[in-house]
């Protein structure tokens, strides 16, 4: 199988295409739902009737939630297309990282290799391929990624290569807001390993930062008010941390195999005698970035199963050197067991959670399995940190983050929130409202006329008159 792939041959990429979805097959015939995708799915629900930060108060970078209102739209909320067109953008992937290492003359020989192997670490956990906003956002890492190495390996620079890695990764905050850290570590990189000139640096920072601001205006314009962007998406502080981490343990083990293959190639540089001196720089190159990447950590909150997606980039091509290595055919039967058996074993130990100890699933209150006949296929408002309550109900009115409503309802007896209260729950008409924070004493007094139109039918549950 690596043989096959060794070759120079862009018609290598259709039987990779068909590989993609084989090696996947464990998780199509036993689909898993981790919890985040609910989130998802509610917000692109939502979206069908609203707008982010204005309508829905939420962390979700703008065109993560455009592409899952598309999604919820066309699909419903279908778990096993998100792992359809999550396989379709690793192949994607596979084919740009594949186009930029030959492209960039970052191997001994032009081969399939990369693409591969790729692939097949897409293929060792359920979270690696499905449709979440690291791995779209990660689309447009690995576009300014390959910008930034052609500029690296040419020696004619060109200010339309850093125009466009600007624009790339200031794009891939857009889907998943902690790639804003690419942006610092792309500047790094350019002082490490190129004599960039310091006006290109000002070209990068304002091509970086031109999709956030666009972004930024175009919220300003359509909500008459700067603060929603900001608030709900900038300050990182308010990411929903609904969802507990991970935890390292977790981490390790779902990254098993790419971290195995990662640690074993940087080993064997040692024996890697034939690399030229701008391949070794490449191999420092990827290195540093992934040294970098770590600091992605500090601002993710919390850690997902869908944030390690990132590192699967660096460790394919530690690998691919590593592969290189192997000449004897003894070693390369071997080798090919052990990349294409271990990430089948990883991936069907996750769908089958072989480790149950680490299974991370979201909190939810013991209470709420007494709400789920009342809100199943109905429009709900929850007042109170439950996003479990959203998993056969839909999202109405804009109070989905507790973390960045709370404070609002803290502050009722304000004109300005009593005004944004009664035209949102005329506007969204919940069929539901479930109270887990005592505020609806407060919408009593306030908003007498509204809350006539809900009667309680249990504790801390209204639901509206027919």
């Amino acid at each position: 199988m690596l043989s096959y792939f060794k070759l120079n041959d862009p018609f290598r990429l259709v039987p990779l295409l068909l590989l993609a979805f084989l090696f996947k097959l464990p998780v199509f015939f036993n689909l898993i739902q981790y919890a985040e995708v609910t989130h998802w799915f509610v917000i692109g629900e939502a979206m069908q009737g609203g707008s982010m930060y204005t309508n829905i108060w939420d962390g979700l970078a703008p065109f993560s939630a455009s592409i899952y209102q598309a999604f919820t739209w066309l699909f419903g909320r279908s778990i096993i297309m998100l792992y359809v067109l999550g396989t379709l953008l690793t192949f994607i992937q596979a084919a740009i990282i594949n186009n930029f290492s030959i492209r960039a003359k970052i191997f001994e020989n032009n081969t399939y290799l990369p693409a591969f192997v790729y692939v097949l670490f897409t293929s060792s956990h359920p979270a690696f391929f499905t449709l979440s906003p690291t791995l779209m956002g990660l689309t447009f890492v690995l576009l300014g990624l390959g910008n930034l190495l052609s500029h690296v390996e040419f020696r004619a620079k060109q200010d339309i290569q850093i125009v466009m890695i600007g624009l790339y990764l200031g794009s891939s905050t857009l889907f998943y807001f902690p790639y804003i850290v690419v942006i610092p570590i792309s500047l790094i990189l350019l002082a490490f390993f190129t004599n960039t000139l310091l006006r290109r640096y000002f070209l990068l920072l304002f091509s970086n930062f031109f999709p956030i601001i666009s972004a930024f205006l175009y919220y300003w314009i359509i909500s008459d008010h700067p603060g929603y962007f900001i608030y709900n998406f900038i300050k990182t502080w308010n990411f929903n941390a609904y969802y507990p981490n991970i935890g390292w343990g977790l981490g390790v083990i779902i990254l098993f195999i790419p971290l195995l293959f990662f640690v074993v190639g940087l080993l064997s540089f040692g024996n890697q005698r034939r690399l030229t001196n701008y391949q070794s720089r490449v191999v420092q190159f990827f290195f540093f970035l992934g040294v970098f990447l770590m600091s992605m950590l500090l601002i993710e909150n919390p850690i997902t199963h869908y944030s390690l997606v990132v590192y699967l980039v660096i460790s394919t091509f530690v690998a691919v050197h590593f592969i290189s290595l192997f000449k004897r055919t003894l070693y390369i039967i071997l080798l090919n067991l052990f990349i294409i058996v271990g990430p089948f074993v990883s991936l069907w130990s996750a769908t089958h959670n072989w480790f149950p100890q680490f299974d991370i699933k979201a909190p939810s209150l013991e209470s709420n399995k007494a709400y789920q006949s009342i809100i199943k296929n109905k429009s709900i408002m929850v007042l109170g940190s439950a996003k479990d309550l959203y998993t056969e109900a839909k999202l109405a009115g804009p109070f989905y983050d507790w973390g960045l409503s709370k404070d609002f309802f803290a502050h009722l007896d304000y004109y300005d929130n009593i005004v944004f209260l009664h035209k949102q729950l005329r506007h969204a008409k919940p069929q539901v409202i479930i109270d887990l924070e005592n505020i609806w004493p407060t919408i009593e007094k306030q908003l007498p006329l509204i809350a006539k139109e809900y009667y309680q039918v249990q504790s801390n549950v209204w639901v509206r008159r027919p």
